[in-house]
């Protein structure tokens, strides 16, 4: 069941997060860390102050997480042990859906190499590579965007 965010779970996308970022092989573990460090309960919260967040319920349980902002995904995680159940793809189903297609004709996402297959088995198509400073590091994504249905 899909439901808007709660700061009260905030505690639970967090873990997801950050157990998605240490299985993510595509990201230099120094980078992980310093994601991981910026990733707290306290920045979910103030994330859903900025932007639409909803949660994934498996089992009373987060199973999922997905945020939107205006027509970017933000974030979109499904917790490793609950992958392969239709998560991801419902969140980003539900994403889409929550995109006015009066005013915009797609969605976009900067999806980690290990997250493109996945995007591109949802329609995203890839639009090349893009590389993010984070505090001198480099993070390497793939631009990628898929029409809204009206």
């Amino acid at each position: 069941m899909i439901q808007p965010f709660q700061p009260r779970d905030a505690e639970s996308c967090i873990r997801i997060i950050h157990a998605c970022l240490a299985s993510d092989p595509s990201y230099p573990a120094v980078l992980r860390q310093k994601l991981r460090d910026t990733e707290t309960a306290q920045s979910m919260i103030e994330r859903a102050r900025l932007f639409y967040i909803a949660v994934y319920r498996l089992d009373d349980q987060v199973a999922g997480v997905a945020g939107l902002d205006l027509n970017e995904i933000r974030l979109l995680y499904v917790a490793p042990e609950r992958r392969r159940l239709g998560i991801g793809r419902s969140l980003l189903e539900h994403m889409k859906a929550m995109v006015p297609g009066t005013l915009f004709c797609d969605i976009f996402v900067y999806a980690s190499p290990q997250a493109v297959d996945f995007y591109a088995s949802c329609g995203f198509i890839d639009r090349g590579p893009y590389v993010f400073d984070i505090s001198g590091e480099s993070l390497q994504a793939i631009f990628m965007t898929s029409p809204i249905e009206t």
